[in-house]
């Protein structure tokens, strides 16, 4: 076919497609549920743990405490199922207040208790252990709640978090009772919010004896952690070369997207000055400023294809904005809520035009199994606030040079909101360890916290090895503060390809600014090398979904292929479901369909950073595929809300309706670089991405789901945690998530004019429907 280049569409769900969510029944009781004697023995147990908490409450109603005594509800391990949470939930809430306050792990509530009258109460229903069977069996035991106390030898600097008590009058009132005692005892503080009532305190200059002290005070019980307050340090190693490079211009009376650079500082250099900003923000003087790693990293962003002479991003210029966050690092560290300050405030005062930035440096400290970071919690609370996109890399790990496995991704890297990417080998020099095309050596791995796929994106950063004097790299090109053309390697430098990259994407189009939209695009173009030799399981630990494609292959098709956007909010208790999703039947071969299909969906979920591990409160669940029919169905039943059905549906997202002998004879380019097909299970995964080729089901799911009279349906649904939910309906706060959806058919065999039976199903089944907006000025090299 012609190499026509056509623009993807947006459409949108009719009346007709949306649902309400209707209730569930199940009338046998779960093989966990306890009865007889293992009951009535978990519920004495029990009674017996929460009996021993009577002193300490009776301690501190008479001492007149603002602070509520707490505990931790340990679940069974059987019983952390998210749908069980409900239980335990019901059995501490008294008419519209849940006492359960927060997440210690993954499988250990914190649980408050205002008085004695409250604990009586809750004694009442563990003796009743008939009624309240379903929580009894959930929980294997109690403890009382201590504070996360982490020390460091010497005096230096702490970090202090308090407890959410899901109270806002009682949070401040144990805010100001904390500052009285640490202003008594004459501790240096500084509070910094990194979310909205998340506030963070840093205690300054504190030795054990101050710690000490501490800990035997009132306010000590009201502490969630309190831990050396982490330092962040850059260093760049850079090789110089001596290639020229030509210096570009901005075209006069063209508009360019400029990307902010949060750094350590851009040089003015000949190849940078004419596409910096004439302002700059900083609030270091210049002889605590070395801008070495941010000069690097803006000519990444500005000169990377040009310095490679490869096209691998394919932007059209973007201006460069000077964000200095962070001082020179070899002179002194930074603290990091210092550094959360700086960027608050660059970007709250900027955010209005610069939309998309590049953050290049983290934490050398990896992610928990058990909590998001703090500095994530901080990025995307600042994202949420101003409608921004922050590109985020990865971070490096240096255990190659010692022989051991890599490094989990570092703190930051686990910012829900951000694009976070990773590094990807370019070349190969003699004593490199990577094969071209590959994870390098010194990029760090997912998943983040609750396993969520971390980094989402790779592009080329470099290469490293081991040689007698010491490591090598094989760098990638940009400048060093001098203006000389340099090499270094690093998740910071392939970061800056992918910020250019959502740059020259909003560039081309003429729509609104929506971060969740480039996000989808770009992960959504994301592919894998041919010649990549890791296994298919380990492909998104290592480089997420891949590398993306150059802008214009991102926001074009070709005409066997057709791109569909479905970007929309969905509320709680309700769901899309399209039953006349247009497949086009040019797909049909010898009575069945076939095709290519990659969905991408990303949403927002909300975020409750009181919530540990589940600091993601919803999800959503996308299913596509075909079915038989449609069924009306009785309305004038209590639980059935939809007058219509589908029958014999099935989705063709789920692995195992797929013939493994066939997806392993198969060595085309769709099944080297794009098959995905992640079980996410129930999981809260905010970016989700399936790629399947329905030549690939077995025969008889072949004979099931494909032949030529079935009809096609696409599927979202919403879901959400039990404390949101409770948080929602005390509140009288609707829950809802934005999300974006982009769904690719494609014929493998590059023949049918899928694109134009796709926009004819379109009109003739009544969707809304438009082409994506392209910007006038846009040329287009075919």
């Amino acid at each position: 076919m012609s190499n026509e280049k056509l623009p993807i569409k947006f459409f949108a769900p009719r009346e007709i497609d949306d649902q309400r969510v209707e209730p569930g029944f199940n009338s046998e009781p779960p093989k966990w549920l306890l009865s007889g004697n293992e009951l009535e023995k978990r519920a004495n147990q029990l009674a017996a743990e929460f009996d021993s908490f009577k002193y300490p409450i009776e301690e501190r109603q008479a001492n007149d405490s603002i602070i509520p005594f707490m505990f931790v509800a340990k679940m069974d391990d059987k019983s952390t199922a998210k749908s069980r949470r409900r239980n335990i939930s019901d059995l501490f809430q008294i008419k519209n207040k849940s006492n359960v306050i927060g997440l210690l792990r993954s499988d250990e509530l914190i649980v408050s208790l205002d008085s004695l009258n409250e604990m009586k109460i809750f004694s009442s229903r563990l003796e009743d252990y008939e009624k309240n069977n379903f929580a009894i069996s959930c929980l294997e035991s109690f403890e009382e709640y201590k504070p996360s106390i982490f020390e460091d030898e010497g005096t230096q600097n702490y970090k202090v978090k308090l407890v959410e008590f899901q109270n806002y009058e009682q949070n401040v009132a144990i805010r100001r009772l904390f500052e009285r005692i640490i202003e008594s005892k004459g501790i240096e503080f500084k509070t910094t919010i990194y979310s909205e009532q998340f506030p963070v305190y840093k205690l300054k200059n504190i030795n054990k004896a101050i710690l000490d002290d501490l800990k035997e005070s009132e306010i000590f019980e009201a502490l969630f952690s309190i831990e050396p307050m982490p330092k962040y340090i850059v260093a760049l190693d850079m090789m110089e070369d001596e290639q020229p490079i030509h210096i570009m211009q901005p075209e006069k009376d063209k508009k360019y997207v400029t990307i902010g650079i949060l750094d350590n500082g851009i040089e003015p250099i000949p190849h940078l000055s004419p596409w910096l900003s004439n302002e700059r923000w900083t609030v270091y003087p210049e002889d605590r400023i070395n801008p070495t790693h941010g000069t690097f990293v803006a000519g990444v962003a500005l000169y990377g294809d040009v310095c490679e002479g490869k096209d691998w991003v394919g932007h059209n210029g973007v201006k460069l904005f000077d964000a200095t966050v962070f001082p020179d690092t070899e002179k002194e560290g930074i603290d990091e809520d210092e550094l959360i300050e700086n960027i608050k405030e660059v970007i709250s005062g900027n955010h209005d035009k610069i939309k998309i930035w590049n953050l290049s440096i983290s934490i050398v400290l990896p992610v928990s199994d058990d909590k998001f970071s703090d500095f994530a919690i901080a990025l995307d609370s600042l994202q949420d606030n101003y409608n921004v996109l922050i590109c985020k890399s990865a971070g490096n790990c240096e255990n190659f040079i010692s022989g051991k496995t890599k490094g989990r991704i570092h703190e930051g890297a686990d910012s829900v909101r951000s694009l976070v990417v990773g590094s990807i080998a370019h070349a190969k020099g003699e004593f490199d360890f990577a094969e071209v095309d590959n994870p390098s050596p010194f990029s760090r791995i997912g998943p983040g916290p609750e396993y969520i796929i971390k980094p989402e994106i790779s592009h080329y950063g470099g290469n490293a090895g081991i040689n007698s004097n010491g490591h090598t790299i094989t760098g990638v090109k940009s400048f060093s503060k001098d203006g000389s053309l340099s090499s270094s390697a690093g998740t910071s430098f392939s970061t800056p390809r992918v910020t250019s990259l959502a740059a020259g994407i909003y560039q081309e189009l003429n729509e609104e600014f929506d971060p969740i939209l480039l996000k989808a695009l770009i992960v959504h173009s994301a592919s894998y090398s041919k010649d990549l030799i890791i296994p298919s399981n380990e492909r998104t630990k290592e480089l997420g979904f891949g590398m993306p494609k150059v802008v214009n292959d991102i926001i074009y098709n070709a005409p066997h292929e057709a791109t569909l956007i479905l970007r929309d909010n969905l509320a709680k208790g309700e769901y899309i479901d399209i039953m006349d999703f247009p497949m086009p039947t040019c797909l049909i071969k010898d009575g069945f369909f076939t095709g290519q299909i990659i969905a991408t969906l990303v949403y927002d979920p909300i975020l409750d950073p009181s919530q540990g591990v589940e600091y993601c409160q919803s999800n959503i669940d996308v299913k596509f595929g075909s079915y038989d029919e449609k069924t009306e169905r009785d309305v004038s039943k209590q639980h059935i809300l939809n007058p219509v059905g589908r029958e014999g549906t099935k989705n063709l997202f789920l692995d195992s309706l797929y013939s493994k002998k066939k997806m392993k004879r198969q060595a085309d380019d769709f099944a080297l670089r794009e098959r995905l097909l992640i079980q996410y299970g129930d999981k809260y995964y905010p970016v989700k991405k399936y790629a399947v080729d329905l030549s690939e089901l077995t025969e008889g799911n072949m004979l099931s789901y494909l032949t030529e009279d079935k009809r096609w349906y696409l599927y979202l649904k919403g879901l959400f945690r039990d404390h949101i939910e409770r948080k929602a309906s005390v509140d009288s706060i609707a829950l809802s998530q934005d999300f974006c959806l982009i769904l690719t058919i494609r014929d493998p065999s590059g023949k049918e004019n899928v694109y134009d039976e796709v926009t004819q199903k379109l009109e003739e089944l009544n969707f809304w429907h438009s082409n994506i907006k392209i910007a006038s000025d846009v040329s287009i090299s075919l």
